[in-house]
This record gives structure tokens, C-alpha cells and sequence, in this order.
């Protein structure tokens, strides 16, 4: 037994073959006029007894023609037009062809060498778009006799299906593509937006595809993306910096400061941009140290792994200490009187670049503190620097693998931002992420400024650099919504997206419910608007109908272990919820054709 599908491409084909016949009688007719030609007599005689034959016109263009081919022109991709016009007066030419609705893929036919008769049928497409058009020939000729036109058979031949499959998939390839460049024309707009106002909030109801839309964004901008769920316990230390716990040698707890998920996202932006702006010398001079420095500290690990430690001399010359353990963040040291003490490897070949600058003066304890920027650990700080440097001097390899660098573009998605406390997580950021205050010009000191690290790039103040751009999302019926800060507000640029912006989503994920998907939201959804108290931020948005997937397209199951629970949460309080849920429920099972929407760009 044949399912759905397969009956429909049958009766796909048999309606392509009478419009095959038609199409090749038409044109048989007006060429010759021929009243013994057998081929006009079932399609053209009828039409002319009744005085209603009109012989040219372009059907694309709502000619009158277009009525002759009514019931064989309509398919599941679209509708197939006839136009036949003469070129200097003959109709034996490429002016007289089938297309596909909107695209230049054409059915053409091919004459016997006599121009009596037609003898095959070929496919084209009509590169109409070119400075100078092109005609394409798609390799798909078949004759008259292969595609079984005219045989008065009722089964159609396998030539006539290829024919067909191809004509089809032509325009399958020619829909998506449209799909894809109005797709891409809607993420330029997006894009367009967040480039002018650096900071863009997605809106609108649950299920649209926000998050989603998002990511697209940063991906079609090329970007780095960092990815942040806000939730109510979500705060500063988190978001921007704070003190965090950690183990100190033994048993003993300490605290640190941490970077948070946006400061660090920001550390990498303003590193990418920084340089993106250095000459290729000094890219490879860094890579070169950078490269040497990781091979230092293997020789080191190998030592220490020999011999147990690793001796370091100090500010005066002497042995200060023993290096017992090493990695690529800190080493660890134990001193004459036998006390262990770690410390941090943070911008060590900043402050190496700042000990070569200085290597013709006598170091002290002060001139470490000052020239070297380095508060703590000052001895030990001095000691691995002249340790590596000695090591350069006899091991110095060169970088031959390096490029300039090319400034990214930076994309933090905050979803769900209005659940967090917004002030609680952004602090003093308020100033910086204005859109106007990119940059170094937007730098404010946070409430740990005091605690930064010597040489760290925000050391002098927190900026959010100008290659940063902020994505939000928010369900507009979350209650959290209202008291979104409204400084915070007037920082974004707002976005509504609607349940139709976003069917795209749908592409290739649940193919063949996509129709009665589009009509079932769409009736649920004018039924939603029409409960008072609800509205479009209420409606039920395309990503609900991907579990279809999982259900096999069985809307039932979707309706019950998806839409029913949620729409139940929306009617809650409302006057006659029982009612208003099961005329929810029969609008979602009326199919009705939607109303014809536009994705919006």
C-alpha cells in the first residue's frame, strides 16, 4: 500500500503529463494550424468549439492563457506557467516555454528537422539576472516517445518521472536557495542593528527562536561567542570579577581574585584588537618569547623532575631559593630556612620586556619593586627573570609560523538577561556598556581595581572594548520583565521577534509537517490574540514544533506533552480558563489556510 508521499508523486506525474501534452499540442497547433494533427484534438478542438483559444500570452503575467492549464498547473513547489509568444513571427523558437513560478527553469521544445513536428522536450534554466543572460541547457532532453505523451496509457513512463524529478528538484535547489539568501538578507538586518548600537535585546514571546537567532547573528559576523544563562542568583562575581576561595599549601584557605565570564571574554577582545593594530615584527618577537618561555619552563620541569629543585639567585647574586615545582600559571619555591611559597607567572613576559629595558642598571630591592611593577614576591620575581634570560642567551629560537593578526569580532549572548538582578551583575559597567562609551574612554575603576595584577590590561580601569558587542534575550510574559533596570533599557537597542519571523527554523528539521505546522500556529495564535488579557506575547512560537521530530509529526502528542501544559499556565486566573483552553485546543486542530505573512527583515 502506498503512503501519502508516494501517492501524491503520482498524481504529481500524471498531472505533469497532461501538461506536457497540452503544452506540445498548443504549440503544434499555432505553428501549423493542422486540423488532421491527432495531438490538438483532445486538448485544443474543445477550447476553440467554445470560441475561448487564446493562442499567446504569458501566463507569469496572469494572462488569460494561464485558464487553458488550470488543472495542470498547480504542485507542491509552486505553479507552472505556460507562455507562447512568436519571435518574428514563428512560434519554433525559445520564446514559447514552461516555467517554474518566480525562476527562469523552463521547458522548451525541440522540432523535428522539418518544423513539422515536435519530437523531444528539454529543461533550461534562463540566467535572466546576468549583465548579459545566459541560457543554461540542464542536460534533461527526453522525446515525445520516451516520456509517453499522447500513448492514452494510464501509467506514466519512467522517463516522464525522471523528467518530472528533475524539472522538481531544480526548483526544490532554487526554493532554498531563496530560503537561504532571504535568511541571510534577515541576519544582515539583525547584524546591521547590533553593528549601530553595540548592545541588541531580542524579544518576544516563548518558543520564537530568540537564542537561537542569536547565535546566528554572531556566526554570520564571524565572531568569537561566549555563551551566559542569567538566573536570580547570578551576580557580579560571576559576571564581572570577585574574590573567590581556593587552598593554600596545606590545609589553609585563601582568596583570589577570579575574572568573571565577561571580563575574561573582554581580556581576549581587547588582546585581539591590541594586536590587530602591531606590525608583523612585534607579533613575532612575542610569539618568539612566548614560544621560548614554554621551553624554559619544560627544561625547568625536567630539572626539577632530575635533581628535585631548581636553584634561583636573587636580587644580590646569591642563591635565594630552591624552585621545587613549576607550570605554565606559577612555581613554587622553598627557602633557606625550608618554608615553601608560590608565586604567580601573570604577565611575566611583560615584566621580562620591562627587565631588558633596564638591564644595564644595578638592581635593587626598589628598582624591582619600581622598573618591574611588581608588589610581592620581588626577589623571586627577579630570580626567574635572570634565569630566563640566561636561557635565552643559549637557546633562543625564532617564531617562522607567524601572521598578522586580523581584528574579530567579540559576541557575548546573555539569555534569559532579565532574570539576574541587572544592576547586582553589571555594577559599575552601566557607563561602559553605553554604546557611546566603548573603548578606553568608557574605563571605570571597579570596586577591586586595587587587587589587579601588575600589568594586567585592565589594571588601570575596566573598559569593554570597541570590537565587544552584547546580545539579550527575554520572554516578554516573564514577570521579571518589569523590573528590567531601565538605566540597562535605554543601553539596547530592542528587537521583537514575532512567531513567523523565525519558521525558518524549521528547514530541513521537520519537512513534511511544515505546512500544517504554519497552519496550526497560526490559528492557535489568532485565537490567543483573541482572549482578552493575552495577546502576541502570549503566542505560540515555531521551536514547539520541532519535537515533532520526535513524535513522528504526531500533533497530538505535541499538543499534550507540550502545548497543553503551557497554554494551562497562561489561562491561570483568567475568567472561564476551562473554555478558553479547549477553544485553544479546536483552533489548534482546525487547519485552516494561515494568513499570508512576509519574514520580516
Amino acid at each position: 500500500m502506498l503512503d501519502k508521499s508516494e501517492e501524491q508523486y503520482i498524481v504529481n506525474y500524471k498531472r505533469f503529463k497532461k501538461l506536457l501534452e497540452y503544452f506540445v499540442a498548443h504549440l503544434e497547433w499555432v505553428h501549423s494550424e493542422d486540423v488532421n494533427n491527432k495531438r490538438v484534438e483532445e486538448y485544443i478542438k474543445p477550447l476553440l468549439d467554445e470560441n475561448i483559444f487564446k493562442s499567446t500570452g504569458q501566463g507569469y503575467k496572469g494572462a488569460n492563457i494561464q485558464n487553458q492549464i488550470k488543472d495542470w498547473d498547480t504542485y507542491p513547489n509552486g505553479k507552472i506557467y505556460i507562455n507562447i509568444q512568436p519571435n518574428f513571427g514563428s512560434y519554433v523558437s525559445t520564446k514559447c516555454y514552461l516555467n517554474w513560478e518566480g525562476t527562469g527553469i523552463n521547458v522548451i521544445a525541440k522540432w523535428n528537422s522539418s518544423k513539422t513536428s515536435i519530437e523531444s522536450l528539454s529543461q533550461e534554466e534562463y540566467q535572466y539576472w546576468l549583465d548579459d543572460p545566459q541560457r543554461k541547457d540542464l542536460d534533461a532532453e527526453r522525446s515525445i516517445d520516451s516520456l509517453g505523451l499522447f500513448d492514452s496509457k494510464e501509467n506514466v513512463t519512467e522517463a516522464l518521472k525522471g523528467f518530472f524529478d528533475n524539472f522538481n528538484k531544480r526548483m526544490t535547489n532554487y526554493i532554498n536557495r531563496q530560503k537561504k539568501n532571504m535568511d541571510k538578507k534577515r541576519i544582515e538586518s539583525y547584524i546591521s542593528l547590533l553593528q549601530k548600537n553595540k548592545n541588541l535585546i531580542l524579544t518576544g514571546a516563548p518558543g520564537t527562536g530568540k537564542t537561537f537567532l542569536a547565535k546566528e547573528i554572531a556566526k554570520a559576523m564571524d565572531a568569537e561567542i561566549e555563551f551566559v544563562q542569567f538566573h536570580p542568583s547570578y551576580d557580579y562575581t560571576d559576571f564581572v570579577e570577585g574574590l573567590r576561595p581556593f587552598k593554600r599549601d596545606g590545609s589553609d584557605l585563601g582568596f583570589e581574585l577570579k575574572d568573571g565570564v565577561f571580563k575574561s571574554f573582554c581580556k581576549k577582545a581587547a588582546k585581539n584588537l591590541e594586536d590587530s593594530n602591531k606590525p608583523l615584527e612585534e607579533l613575532q618577537k612575542q610569539k618568539s618569547l612566548s614560544d621560548n618561555l614554554a621551553l624554559f619552563i619544560e627544561n625547568l620541569e625536567n630539572e626539577i623532575a632530575i635533581n628535585g629543585h631548581f636553584k634561583l639567585y636573587g636580587i644580590g647574586g646569591k642563591e635565594c631559593a630552591q624552585m621545587i615545582e613549576i607550570s605554565a600559571n606559577s612555581f613554587t619555591t622553598r627557602s633557606v630556612s625550608g618554608n615553601n611559597l608560590v608565586t604567580p607567572l601573570s604577565n611575566i613576559l611583560l615584566k621580562y620586556e620591562r627587565y631588558m629595558q633596564h638591564n644595564d642598571i644595578i638592581w635593587t630591592y626598589k628598582e624591582v619593586s619600581e622598573k618591574l611593577l611588581v608588589s610581592y614576591h620581588h626577589t623571586y620575581f627577579f630570580a626567574f627573570l635572570k634565569a630566563f634570560d640566561s636561557f635565552l642567551k643559549e637557546n633562543h629560537t625564532v617564531a617562522s609560523d607567524v601572521e598578522m593578526v586580523e581584528r574579530k569580532n567579540y559576541v557575548i549572548i546573555i539569555d534569559e538577561i532579565n532574570r539576574a538582578e541587572i544592576s547586582k551583575v553589571f555594577g559599575e559597567l552601566f557607563f561602559s556598556l553605553d554604546p557611546g562609551y566603548r573603548g578606553i574612554k568608557g574605563r571605570v575603576k571597579t570596586q577591586y581595581s586595587n587587587l589587579q595584577d601588575d600589568g594586567d590590561i585592565f589594571k588601570d580601569g575596566f573598559y569593554i572594548p570597541e570590537n565587544v558587542y552584547v546580545i539579550g534575550t527575554m520572554n516578554d510574559i516573564d514577570r521579571s520583565v518589569e523590573s528590567f533596570d531601565f538605566a540597562m533599557r535605554r543601553r539596547f537597542a530592542w528587537k521583537e521577534i514575532k512567531a513567523t519571523d523565525r519558521i525558518s527554523m524549521w528547514n530541513d528539521r521537520i519537512g513534511d509537517w511544515k505546512d500544517e505546522s504554519l497552519k496550526r500556529m497560526s490559528s492557535i495564535n489568532s485565537k490567543i490574540e483573541s482572549i482578552q488579557g493575552l495577546g502576541s506575547a502570549f503566542h505560540i512560537g515555531p521551536a514547539y514544533f520541532l519535537h515533532l521530530s520526535n513524535y513522528q509529526g504526531d500533533f497530538g502528542q505535541l499538543w499534550e506533552n507540550h502545548l497543553e501544559g503551557i497554554l494551562f499556565e497562561y489561562l491561570r486566573g483568567l475568567p472561564d480558563n476551562e473554555i478558553r483552553l479547549k477553544e485553544l485546543k479546536s483552533a489548534y486542530n482546525t487547519t485552516v489556510e494561515p494568513v499570508e505573512y512576509v519574514e520580516n527583515d
